[in-house]
């Protein structure tokens, strides 16, 4: 790279680390917040994950509800609990499979209930800094669950507490009151691809 370009790549890096540091000045607020993870592609849960180890590599209490997941253990699950995380994790699962496995709405609709004291309770301890409500975007988009109840306990945790959404078509009283917003689109899945899931990668 000749002499010009070096200078002009470094001019570049000044005046964007000046807006980066900028940000960071203005990013004061101490609090908990609302991660709404959405979208049709791949991902969502595996990404929740990654920032629920990410919390108890720094010491915190976690709180974990899944939502019309399958009765197999998956990956993350069997990690957590052979992994020693065990009173740092307050885990509960739903484990009633899909909807379009059991096809009994009163069932899902008394399982999602069950599930969804477990989250209150979550969502009312202190001690717990982090909550991930995994898939919980379907229990109102079947209307297992009421969006209002569901939006008001959120709102009413603990200041210091984040909480972590998942699920595909997320309903616009989420997106609202997320803090942060990102969506996985869905471009290519192996699955299509006639490649069957694999333990390790898909669960």
């Amino acid at each position: 790279m000749d002499e010009g370009k070096k200078q002009n790549h470094n001019a570049r890096m000044q005046r964007k680390k000046a807006v980066v540091d900028a940000a960071i000045e203005r990013a004061q607020d101490e609090r908990g917040i609302v991660i709404l993870i959405t979208g049709n592609g791949k991902g969502k849960t595996t990404s929740a994950f990654g920032t629920l180890f990410r919390a108890l590599g720094h010491g915190h209490r976690v709180g974990v509800v899944q939502f019309i997941k399958g009765t197999q253990a998956t990956g993350e699950v069997i990690f957590l609990q052979q992994g020693g995380a065990g009173a740092a994790v307050d885990y509960h699962a739903m484990a009633t499979g899909f909807t379009w496995n059991t096809q009994d709405w009163e069932a899902d609709k008394q399982a999602a209930d069950i599930a969804w004291a477990q989250a209150e309770r979550l969502l009312r301890d202190p001690s717990i800094q982090l909550v991930l409500l995994d898939e919980l975007t379907y229990m109102l988009k079947y209307n297992y669950l009421d969006t209002e109840r569901v939006v008001a306990a959120i709102r009413a945790r603990p200041a210091t507490q984040t909480v972590i959404l998942t699920g595909r078509a997320a309903k616009p009283e989420l997106v609202e009151l997320a803090d942060t917003v990102s969506e996985i689109d869905d471009r290519k899945h192996a699955f299509r691809a006639g490649v069957k899931a694999q333990a390790g990668i898909d669960f």
